[in-house]
């Protein structure tokens, strides 16, 4: 869960350059700004150029924007701009991999919602520290704070938020090796996820049903669920998506021996890997398939010497009959 709390959005360098410029004037003036006291930009210029650096992945440069924002929040006794500062701060310091800071940050963001009653802001701290403490492979801590924040959303009614937190447990729950409960918990995501129409979440929910049915070597099982999920990311133009899921067939196709339409599986899965530039993910698909070329050529060896054998043989009984 790392999903920032926006006043704006600044997706270029001649916008930010803009919103730095009225940063600027706000504080140098002090005069009013479109109707808003000079504390307001102030405030608005921060927040947006925050976003705008995180956006960015310059998070260093959003935590200083943040943590002014923060301190005038503070000031001025703006508890709705302290929480959504303390997101800003959190999110930034988990996407630097620090995530014990991120975590104190996030106890401060769940203090002050729970102060204010914002209950939808409570569910989404709830889940960026379970999602926090699931990158620190603490699980059991992790499905705390999913569960809290999956009762949150059935309460208040926020079916996105629940599909997210029934995913995120069917995950934890699968990264602890509990299949089972994975499964069930990925289940009632994917039922959730058909009610209110939501393909994604379909395609997502059925691709974590394949990697529990697979884990439990019940590849047949793992491999209706990919098939399934490929044909909506398919739809949705999805490629990403498209390629994960032709990737993940490949590996079960393998498994229950259907060599040929495996490899054509990891080349289509490569194909969109390389259109899309993902070096890491291509080299994944570049080492499954030589290893699976090289089990087929040795499979095809030995069936063609076995032949030969037998031929061999045979000749050699007709041979001795005269």
């Amino acid at each position: 869960m790392t999903e920032v709390i926006r006043f704006g959005s600044l997706n270029n360098i001649e916008s930010i350059e803009f919103e730095e410029q009225c940063l600027e004037k706000a504080r140098e003036t002090g005069d009013a700004y479109g109707g808003q006291s000079q504390r307001n930009r102030e405030v608005i210029s921060l927040a947006s150029l925050g976003n705008a650096y995180y956006s960015r992945g310059e998070y260093h440069l959003a935590i200083e924007f943040y943590q002014q924002w923060l301190d005038i929040a503070r000031e001025t006794g703006d508890h709705a701009g302290v929480a959504k500062s303390l997101s800003g701060l959190g999110n930034a310091y988990q996407s630097l991999g620090k995530y014990q800071r991120a975590i104190e940050f996030y106890h401060q963001w769940l203090s002050i919602t729970r102060k204010i009653g914002d209950r939808t802001g409570e569910g989404i701290c709830l889940g960026s520290l379970g999602n926090t403490y699931e990158y620190l492979g603490k699980y059991e801590q992790a499905i705390e704070f999913y569960e809290q924040w999956l009762g949150i959303t059935k309460k208040i009614g926020d079916w996105a938020g629940e599909c997210i937190s029934l995913g995120s447990l069917g995950n934890t729950y699968e990264s602890l090796g509990n299949y089972q409960l994975a499964i069930e918990f990925y289940q009632q995501w994917l039922g959730l996820a058909k009610f209110i129409s939501d393909s994604n979440s379909q395609a997502m929910a059925l691709s974590g049903l394949g990697s529990a049915y697979k884990a439990l070597g019940e590849y047949q099982r793992a491999f209706e669920f990919y098939q399934q999920s490929l044909e909506i990311k398919m739809d949705l133009n999805d490629q990403n998506g498209e390629a994960n899921a032709w990737f993940n067939l490949g590996l079960v196709l393998e498994k229950i021996n259907r060599e040929s339409e495996a490899l054509n599986a990891f080349c289509n899965a490569r194909e969109i890997y390389h259109l899309m530039g993902l070096d890491e993910s291509l080299q994944d698909c570049n080492h499954a398939i030589e290893l699976l070329s090289q089990n087929v050529a040795t499979f095809a060896s030995v069936f063609w010497f076995e032949r030969w054998l037998n031929h061999l043989s045979q000749l050699i009984k007709s041979g001795s009959k005269h």
